[in-house]
């Protein structure tokens, strides 16, 4: 299987290497019809910035090779090994530790660019209080972990404010990345893919705007960046929304790849990786304690509809989030909460078909009942399948590469079934 999903990436694209091959082919031309060689030097010297610098706009190639990348930690989850689904020409330089609130990043190197790759949801608790930790806080202020103070700047605007979980996620990994950026542009890159699925994407988005907004003088300012965020759910409200759009989705530079069909891309958020998680679900890992009345109206929100289970969940919720996170990591101090929970989806959003299911067989039925109806005979789509990181992969290839997909001999992995 790892062969047959390896040989789809032999298609990987060469346009920039022909297109390096045809200038350099062409300059013993150019040297002998073009006699001012001032003129020649400005245009091989335009060439070669222009070559060096990211191009703005969505880049279908980009994409395939970001949705291949942010596959690369179901790999080594199922197989142990991500060399099947790395597409050719990156190479992995950089895998963080655990850090914050069982957050995980990659850094790959192609050419002269880097990667930045930020983990989605696990099944650890702590992963789950992340997405759950949905009350909104100022796009600009303080928080505290332990002896670390971080005066954070996501967004300008003073209305504007963000998902506490994904800025602290964010902040507890920032220490680490910009060790790695400041390492990396001492080697002469700078310039920077930020990518991530699910939560990964919802990181990825907010890394981008912690990086863009950070003092001048912390990070070299020839850096440039650009996201592509995979199937992420809304990490701020509609003046944070406005703002990224007008700094990075406007200049295109920034871009939310998600299907139609998946529930996570339209919440903040009650879910890990393989499974919808209900409030009551997340109550019984963060209120198993003192305050049974308190506990009840929590579980209570969850037949609740829209805004006012929201509203419920934010009140009796946040700051117990807050203490439940400061015993796993160390003490944290939030800033004061926003009654805002009005979240708003983020520009530039490039949608995808919905993925396919393919007709399994359940096992127990005999498929030669002609009274068993055609539905009742094979296995109904799981509720996550809609947004497994490997079926975005494919609905890529599906949507700009029809003939890698229709060579894809693995369209969908045997456990997503």
């Amino acid at each position: 299987m790892k062969l047959c999903i390896l040989n789809s990436f032999r298609f990987s694209e060469k346009i920039k290497d022909k297109w390096f091959s045809i200038t350099y082919s062409n300059h013993s031309f150019l040297r002998k019809t073009v006699k001012n060689k001032y003129i020649l030097v400005v245009f091989i010297g335009f060439f070669s910035q222009s070559n060096a610098q990211f191009v703005s706009g969505f880049s279908k190639e980009e994409a395939r090779n970001m949705s291949a990348v942010c596959s690369s930690f179901t790999f080594l989850d199922l197989y142990n090994s991500d060399e099947a689904i790395i597409p050719e020409g990156y190479e992995k330089i950089y895998t963080s530790e655990v850090l914050g609130m069982d957050n995980k990043y990659q850094i790959y190197q192609h050419a002269d660019y880097c990667v930045i790759n930020l983990r989605g949801s696990t099944d650890n608790d702590l992963s789950w209080i992340e997405n759950m930790y949905a009350v909104m806080i100022p796009a600009s202020g303080m928080i505290t972990h332990q002896t670390d103070t971080f005066h954070y700047k996501f967004a300008e605007n003073k209305y504007a404010a963000v998902h506490a979980g994904y800025a602290l996620g964010t902040l507890l990994l920032s220490k680490d990345i910009l060790k790695n950026i400041t390492q990396l542009n001492d080697k002469g890159i700078h310039y920077f893919i930020i990518t991530g699925h699910s939560q990964g994407g919802a990181l990825a988005h907010m890394l981008r705007a912690y990086l863009e907004n950070l003092p001048e003088g912390i990070i070299s300012s020839k850096n440039q960046f650009k996201t592509y965020a995979f199937a992420n759910p809304m990490v701020g409200n509609e003046d944070f929304s406005n703002e990224y759009t007008v700094q990075f989705a406007m200049k295109n530079t920034s871009f939310s790849i998600v299907n139609s069909k998946d529930f996570v891309t339209l919440m903040p958020l009650t879910y890990s990786e393989e499974r919808l998680i209900s409030l009551e679900t997340i109550s019984s890992v963060i209120f198993d304690w003192e305050n049974a009345h308190l506990k009840e109206k929590v579980r209570g929100a969850t037949v609740r509809k829209v805004e006012p289970a929201i509203r419920t969940f934010v009140k009796y919720s946040g700051s117990l989030l807050e203490r439940k996170i400061s015993k796993e990591v160390g003490k944290v101090s939030m800033p004061d909460y926003r009654k805002d929970v009005n979240y708003a989806v983020m520009q530039n959003r490039i949608e995808l078909a919905p993925f396919e299911y393919p007709l399994v067989p359940m096992d127990s039925l005999n498929i030669q009942d002609t009274l068993v109806v055609k539905e009742e005979r094979y296995k109904k789509e799981p509720v996550a399948f809609q947004h497994k990181p490997y079926n975005y992969y494919v609905a890529v290839l599906r949507k700009y590469f029809q003939e890698d997909y229709e060579n894809l001999e693995v369209k969908v992995l045997p456990e997503n079934l």
